[in-house]
């Protein structure tokens, strides 16, 4: 056989060249795993942060939990306890048979409901007018929006007032709901011309080729498009005003009108021994009954919020 072919005749330190090859090229797999301890410290660091975190975010409405439902004589004990012994269902039953609550909760909801669709469908088309018509003076209506949004809710209470009395506004549905809504608008506005900038114009352009008018064109082009960010804002504006308590408690003092937010305020002083006494127990037990709905209309939607805002913001 040629000597040229003949592989066994190679030397030993030939052969064992692929091994030196091996470990020189295992050095990095070295190099990385020393590079990677910066790296677990930071995870560490920044688990340890979020843990933090969800225990000062969690741990009050935990207290609110645990204050309802404790009996009135260990509500002060020192030192404190976080591990309920017993439960009181009583402040609930007297809460029920004190207050309306299935009344205040159906005002909350048809205020909540009703305001954020009306918010929406006159943003929705201010929104369009400002990201597609081009008229002069669009950009100071979208600072002034931006303005009126900033204004701070006491700064408008008195003139309000007033115009409300002289209107006969004053305890009534539909005077709150007027509230309500000019109160969502700025901020919806403002949001949905961001979403609607960022949707081709090619696409509107070829359905007005095709003979669609104005209002078809929102509702069967755009709005589709947009749905994300008009769910978010749908879910978050009820959330704002089922959430409403300085509202109401100015505007809305008379039986038919009250929310049960406005339930706080007159809870504390249920089977209170006097006028200066407050009952955090039954407060407490309020806030439950405020916050539950909510609590699991985000948990459903969730998903949809978040879709909303990273629509809104990577598109």
């Amino acid at each position: 056989m040629d000597k040229r072919y003949n592989f066994t005749n190679r030397p030993r330190a030939a052969l064992s060249r692929p091994t030196v090859a091996r470990n020189v090229m295992s050095r990095p797999t070295v190099a990385r795993n020393v590079m990677s301890r910066p790296t677990v410290a930071r995870n560490v660091i920044f688990t340890l942060t979020i843990i933090l975190f969800l225990v000062v975010i969690l741990l009050p409405i935990y207290y609110i939990f645990l204050t309802a439902f404790a009996p009135g004589e260990k509500l002060f004990t020192k030192p404190l306890t976080y591990l309920p012994q017993s439960l009181a269902i009583e402040r609930f039953r007297d809460i029920f048979s004190a207050l309306p609550i299935a009344r205040y909760m159906f005002n909350s909801s048809m205020l909540a409901t009703i305001s954020t669709v009306l918010a929406l469908t006159v943003s929705l088309l201010a929104a369009y007018a400002i990201a597609r018509l081009q008229f002069p003076g669009a950009n100071l209506v979208m600072i002034g929006l931006l303005a009126s949004s900033m204004l701070p809710g006491t700064a408008t209470v008195i003139p309000l007032f007033q115009m409300f009395q002289q209107l006969k506004l004053m305890d009534t549905l539909h005077g709150l709901l007027i509230l309500y809504g000019s109160a969502l608008l700025p901020i919806t506005t403002w949001v949905l011309v961001s979403f609607l900038r960022q949707v081709p114009e090619e696409i509107e352009d070829a359905a007005k080729v095709d003979g669609a008018s104005l209002f078809p064109l929102l509702w069967r082009i755009v709005l589709p498009v947009i749905r994300p960010g008009v769910a978010t804002m749908f879910l978050i504006n009820f959330i704002v005003g089922w959430n409403e308590f300085f509202t109401p408690l100015i505007f809305a003092r008379g039986a038919g009108a009250k929310v049960i937010t406005m339930a706080l305020s007159e809870a504390q002083v249920i089977g209170a021994s006097s006028e200066f006494e407050v009952s955090w127990g039954n407060m407490s037990a309020v806030a439950i009954l405020a916050t539950i709905p909510v609590f699991i209309l985000t948990l459903i939607f969730q998903r949809q919020i978040v879709e909303g805002i990273t629509s809104g913001v990577f598109k």
